[in-house]
């Protein structure tokens, strides 16, 4: 059951009925906000199921042509998905506007998509679904479709996280698959990524030095007391259980937390005991916090193509966490994620731009080198945006996941596929952690 990869090809933007005024541009200077982010590669994996007889409730999947056509309208708009990363010349990052292409890859498996991937839990096998994330990958998006014997559909798409965070790219995504069934394409992207100019004068209100930046490590941080042995545990979080969650976590509040903050407080306190920490130890959760709407209306639009996110850094001692009820964990979650407000994001926007990082050679502390996170969480919630909503014209997908990601202490979240308010988490721990987490996630204590 080996994936046959039979057509590898650059797919570039079809300009047809377009301005191309509009398209002059040489390239786009990278923002603070893209910079700062991780500078990786990010993987995802759609399944679409066959058409049903009827095609009552799954109408025919579009043809591998048809779906490349519709990315070839789609780049035209985000013309620096088929770009380059380079440099301009001062040496200065930017997206090379070149129109080299996205990559596009054809392959089948001679078998049925249920055979090959269920029960969809997280493995390896993912990865095969998928162009290479590593080996000097020069395009900036890359997709693969595989047939299944059964007709399924798997979609693999990769796109560099410094061209865009999650919201961008699910807009991105929604576009495609509209370009394909030959519709409009909705609210256009803005493009302007020079917009996060300092104030006059500058405010730099709050401490971005071991925030944001960091001084440059000449060795990364390693935690001692690691097993090697990575393992991802896909868990499911019901509507039922999370209204129960978010209830005992919102227990005293002058208001209920949401449901985001409450599982995250549940996971945290989760995986610090089932990692076994000391007491007196410090652990912290990085949490994505969106500019869009932080800057205010205005500022910034939500079909802003790039990347806006900072991020809030709850931490607290093992001790006080895993003994304290879970509403001490929301409650640290909350404030710390309502502390990134706009006037947070503005004295950002003064910090990057007064001269300060290059002056003290402070680098971002979003770093991708390190595979253990240990004692600390990251955490990738795709809750909020519209990834489900691609449709080539066959439906919406069955399935949208992650791909197989074994960075210990790096969490996913996902809405499940049941549709129903339910949560999917993919939680990566060391192997023998991952016993006592799974005995111990669903206890609401």
């Amino acid at each position: 059951m080996k994936v046959k990869k039979q057509i590898s090809k650059l797919v570039k933007p079809n300009y047809e009925g377009k301005d191309l005024h509009s398209t002059s541009s040489n390239n786009i200077p990278l923002s603070i906000f893209d910079t700062l982010t991780f500078d990786t590669q990010v993987a995802i994996i759609y399944a679409f199921h066959p058409p049903t007889p009827s095609y009552a409730f799954h109408p025919p999947t579009p043809s591998n042509t048809t779906i490349e056509k519709g990315l070839a309208k789609a780049l035209a708009e985000y013309r620096e998905w088929a770009g380059r990363l380079g440099e301009d010349t001062d040496g200065k990052p930017v997206i090379l506007l070149n129109d080299k292409g996205a990559r596009f890859v054809e392959s089948t498996v001679d078998c049925t998509l249920q055979e090959y991937l269920m029960p969809f839990k997280p493995s390896s096998t993912l990865l095969t679904l998928h162009p290479p994330l590593e080996g000097g990958v020069e395009e900036l998006v890359q997709v693969q479709l595989t047939r299944f014997t059964c007709g399924s559909l798997a979609v693999g798409f990769t796109a560099h996280h410094l061209v865009a965070d999650g919201q961008a790219t699910s807009n991105f995504l929604v576009a495609w698959g509209r370009a394909t069934r030959g519709v409009h394409l909705g609210p256009l992207p803005t493009h302007d990524r020079t917009i996060f100019r300092p104030r006059d004068p500058p405010q730099i209100e709050f401490e971005h030095r071991g925030v944001e930046y960091e001084p440059m490590k000449k060795k990364p941080a390693v935690y001692d007391d690691c097993d090697p042995d990575v393992i991802v545990h896909k868990t499911h979080y019901t509507k039922e259980f999370l209204m129960k969650l978010k209830s005992k976590a919102s227990a005293g509040a002058p208001k209920p937390y949401s449901t985001f903050e409450s599982l995250i407080a549940h996971l945290w306190r989760a995986t610090t005991k089932a990692r076994r920490l000391h007491a007196l130890e410090t652990t912290q959760v990085r949490i994505s916090v969106n500019g869009r709407s932080r800057l205010g209306p205005g500022t910034v639009s939500n079909d802003y193509f790039g990347n806006l996110v900072l991020w809030a850094f709850p931490r607290s001692q093992v001790k006080s966490l895993v003994s304290e009820p879970i509403q001490y964990a929301a409650r640290l979650i909350h404030d710390a994620i309502a502390k990134v407000d706009g006037d947070y994001f503005r004295s950002f926007i003064d910090f990057a731009n007064s001269g300060a990082v290059e002056k003290e050679g402070l680098v971002t502390t979003a770093d991708m080198t390190k595979l253990v996170l240990c004692p600390n969480l990251e955490v990738d919630s795709w809750l909020r945006f519209p990834f489900y909503d691609l449709d080539f014209g066959g439906g919406c997908p069955d399935l949208f996941m992650p791909t197989y990601s074994p960075v210990e202490g790096m969490l996913f979240l996902v809405p499940s596929f049941v549709g129903d308010g339910s949560i999917d988490v993919y939680v990566p721990l060391h192997e023998k952690n991952m016993s006592t987490f799974k005995q111990i996630c669903y206890n609401v204590d």
